[in-house]
């Protein structure tokens, strides 16, 4: 295939479909603080990779019925893909919206100029925490390799189906609460022992506010035990992490 012919151009376009689904929902790379430019440009320079060493193994369309079918095509499987490795970011916003209400802080959200959404400090830090771990783990490396890597199972143009695909995001998708509700769950327990312990001391003392006397009790322990279970959370995450790109490959529909 001559470098820049209508082919080449053509199988470059449709990688960069694959590569900017891949990018639109994986953690870090979809985040608001990495610039459009720079997210383009990462695009465009895996779809080049692409183009350059995979070049002859590929029925490219023919007719525009068959480009409108490979762009849906080429769409969800870059889709699917992003999906899974951002499964594990879905589970830390679930813990952190456990946790901020079991210590009372889900009057306090703020904006989170990372997703433009409005978090609780808790929030903020978890999803800092898990973005860290991310990188750190270079996990952000795996869902590139396993991105090339899913041009041998699906090459563009050789559509092959996968039956098993839906079973596994829906089995991987209720894999979210419990990972949610694992790292959580030190601090829901320790919550309800704090209220069963007003509420016995509300009963034998009634003039106490106990109500009140509660929250700094909680705060406090609840804090001090979501920093001691950061190492526990943060071995959830990265079990959960290094699974992301065989998961990446599984769900190829």
């Amino acid at each position: 295939m001559p470098f820049f012919s209508g082919d080449f151009m053509l199988l470059w376009f449709l990688s960069a479909i694959r590569a900017s689904g891949v990018l639109l929902i994986a953690p870090v790379f979809s985040s608001k603080a990495v610039p459009v430019v720079v997210r383009l440009m990462i695009t465009f320079f895996l779809a080049l990779v692409v183009a350059l060493m995979r070049t002859g193994t590929y029925a490219l369309p023919k007719t525009l019925g068959d480009l409108v079918v490979a762009l849906l095509v080429e769409s969800i499987i870059g889709l699917m893909m992003g999906w899974a490795t951002r499964l594990v970011l879905h589970s830390v916003e679930i813990a952190s919206h456990i946790i901020s209400g079991e210590l009372g802080f889900t009057m306090g959200q703020q904006i989170d100029p990372m997703s433009d959404t409005s978090e609780s400090s808790v929030g903020q830090l978890l999803m800092a925490f898990g973005s860290m771990l991310f990188l750190v783990s270079g996990a952000h490396q795996a869902v590139l390799a396993a991105f090339l890597r899913s041009y041998d199972i699906a090459p563009i143009g050789l559509f092959r189906g996968n039956d098993g695909a839906g079973t596994l995001l829906v089995h991987s998708t209720g894999k979210i609460f419990l990972l949610g509700l694992q790292m959580a769950a030190p601090l829901v327990a320790v919550n309800f022992i704090i209220s069963l312990t007003f509420s016995i001391l509300g009963k034998a003392a009634p003039s106490l506010n106990v109500f009140g006397e509660s929250f700094a009790v909680r705060i406090l322990v609840g804090l001090t035990l979501l920093g001691l279970t950061l190492t526990l959370s943060a071995q959830l995450i990265l079990q959960t992490l290094n699974k992301s790109s065989e998961l990446m490959l599984q769900l190829i529909p």
